[in-house]
């Protein structure tokens, strides 16, 4: 053993050789063995490649830093040592720290809870689990066909908090406006035809408006709300040789689908018995 030292202290760059060969060997070794971990407990497979990739970024760093170390013939500061290694970290996780710190804005600050119903980056849903790194939700079809289920899982990145409008249907008062545009032939007896439509209307979302109130009120402490008028209301204006009456309601965010299927339901039921109100 002493024999081998004095050789490696006659020959520093065989020892140098040897020295990062074992260190090589340990990397290969850890990056094997984290990797495993990894699998094991990541079940999303998107996540354990983005995962996977961002340590296999930070450990090449690390490795390039320890190689200058042991290769360099002058004698760096320690400091300067660890700026690189922590510049290092710091490009190859970003997105990791970026995520728990949004995970933080999102305990702290509570934009959505579990049980709201979200619009982030284009994807509509319920939100049914906060993870560390992301969020997940149930998927809904878009709006304007409608709120449903699609069955679909969809897991965000908490980062994108910071990246993308975060619409909550639940957050403020708890309910959301909704229209229905109904569209009659210029010579539709379009006075009869509203008044029967703010009467459907009525029947169907009246009872919200006191609820609603309510709850705007305790809002309001909390947001800066203007007072505005709630009931449900008919507008009509005329556009491209046709009638058009928008009836506006306010409904909650999971029914809202339900709620416009039945008024369409009584206004074709209306529409059949009339003949002097014709859709367009």
């Amino acid at each position: 053993m002493q024999e081998i030292i004095q050789y490696f202290n006659g020959n520093p760059i065989i020892y140098k050789i040897f020295l990062s060969f074992i260190i090589l060997l340990v990397y290969i070794k850890l990056i094997r063995i984290t990797n495993k971990v990894l699998f094991k407990t990541i079940k999303d497979n998107g996540i354990y490649y983005t995962t996977r990739k961002r340590l296999y970024y930070l450990h090449s760093v690390i490795l390039f830093v320890i190689f200058i170390i042991l290769w360099s013939e002058s004698r760096l500061d320690l400091t300067i040592y660890v700026g690189f290694i922590s510049a290092g970290i710091a490009i190859a996780l970003r997105e990791i720290f970026t995520n728990i710190a949004a995970l933080l804005i999102i305990v702290i600050q509570k934009p959505f809870e579990v049980g709201d119903r979200v619009i982030v980056n284009d994807h509509a849903g319920d939100v049914i689990d906060q993870k560390i790194f992301h969020f997940v939700i149930m998927e809904v079809t878009a709006k304007t066909d409608g709120e449903q289920c699609t069955g679909k899982i969809v897991h965000i990145p908490n980062n994108y908090i910071f990246l993308h409008p975060v619409s909550n249907a639940n957050k403020g008062f708890g309910y959301i406006w909704n229209e229905l545009e109904i569209r009659l032939t210029i010579d539709s007896e379009w006075e009869e035809a509203k008044a029967q439509l703010e009467t459907i209307v009525k029947k169907h979302a009246e009872h919200i408006t006191d609820e609603a109130k309510n709850k705007v009120h305790e809002a309001s402490k909390k947001y800066m709300l203007h007072s505005q008028n709630l009931n449900p209301i008919v507008y009509v204006t005329v556009k491209d040789g046709f009638i058009k009456l928008t009836m506006r309601y306010l409904t909650e965010p999971r029914t809202s689908t339900i709620t416009e299927d039945t008024i369409w339901r009584e206004i074709l039921l209306y529409v059949k018995e009339n003949k002097a109100v014709t859709l367009v």
